[in-house]
C-alpha cells in the first residue's frame, strides 16, 4: 500500500513538472507559483518584477524610441516587452478620465500617475492592465512611455462616428486597472472586453486627447484600432 502511494505521488509530481503555461498566460513574477515554462512556440518574457507572460518565440518587437522633444526614458527591455508587439494592429476601445469627467478623477496630468510622469503639452492616456504590464500599486509598467496611434471608428453601439477614421498619437502615462473595471480586464493581448477590444485607452482629458480623438462626435466612448509606434511620431513634452 505504501509502495502504491509512493508511485502515485511520483506520478503526480512528474505530471506537474511537465505542465506548461498556455499562450499569453502568466508564467512568472514576484509571488507567482504557477507554471513557469510555456507551451511550444512561446517563451516566458518578463514584464517587470511582478509579471511575466508567455509570448510568441518569434516576437521581434522593437523598442519604442524616445520622443525627439523630451520623451520619457524607456529602457530597451521594458519597451520590448510592454504594450504589445510594435506594428501589430489591435482592436481598441477609447474612454476618458480626468478633470471634468463624470467620475471626478481629478487632473490626470500630474506626477501621481502610475508611470510617475505626465505630458505637457502632448496627448496622453492610461492603458489597460493586460498591456500596461503590472497591476495597481506596482509602479511603472513596461508600457510606460510607449506611444500608440489610435483611430476611432464607431460609438459604443457600433454606429460610425461623424469623424470616423480620425487618428491621434498618445503616450502612455498611467494604468487602467482590471479589478472591478470590465473595460480594462482583458486576459492577455488576445482577450477582449465587452466591446470586443483587446486594449482600452483611457484618454487624459487634461492633455486634450479625448477632444482630439472624439472631436465633435458627442461621444465619450469609441471603438477603433490601436498600433504601437515610435515616439518620434508623438508631439509633446514629458514632465517628471
Amino acid at each position: 500500500m505504501l509502495f502504491n502511494t509512493l508511485l502515485l505521488t511520483v506520478a503526480a509530481f512528474g505530471s506537474s513538472a511537465n505542465a506548461a503555461a498556455a499562450a499569453y498566460a502568466q508564467c512568472g513574477g514576484q509571488g507567482f507559483t504557477g507554471d513557469k515554462t510555456c507551451v511550444s512556440g512561446y517563451t516566458c518574457v518578463a514584464n517587470g518584477v511582478y509579471y511575466s507572460q508567455c509570448l510568441p518565440a518569434s516576437n521581434t518587437a522593437k523598442p519604442a524610441s524616445t520622443s525627439k522633444t523630451s520623451a520619457a526614458p524607456v529602457s530597451t527591455s521594458k519597451a520590448a516587452s510592454g504594450g504589445g508587439s510594435s506594428g501589430t494592429t489591435y482592436k481598441a476601445s477609447f474612454t476618458q478620465y480626468g478633470s471634468g469627467d463624470t467620475f471626478g478623477s481629478g487632473n490626470c496630468n500630474t506626477k501621481t500617475t502610475a508611470c510617475g510622469f505626465y505630458t505637457s503639452p502632448g496627448y496622453s492616456a492610461a492603458l489597460s492592465q493586460n498591456a500596461f504590464g503590472v497591476g495597481p500599486g506596482a509602479g511603472a509598467g513596461p508600457a510606460c512611455g510607449t506611444c500608440w496611434k489610435l483611430t476611432a471608428q464607431t460609438d459604443s453601439s457600433g454606429h460610425a462616428l461623424s469623424n470616423a477614421g480620425n487618428t491621434i498619437i498618445v503616450q502612455i502615462t498611467n494604468l487602467c486597472p482590471a479589478d472591478g473595471n470590465p473595460l480594462c480586464s482583458q486576459n492577455g493581448l488576445t482577450g477582449t472586453n465587452q466591446y470586443g477590444a483587446n486594449l482600452n485607452f483611457d484618454l487624459c482629458l487634461n492633455s486634450g486627447a479625448n477632444t482630439a480623438l472624439f472631436g465633435n462626435s458627442g461621444v465619450g466612448l469609441a471603438v477603433g484600432t490601436a498600433v504601437q509606434v515610435s515616439c518620434s511620431q508623438w508631439s509633446g513634452t514629458v514632465v517628471h
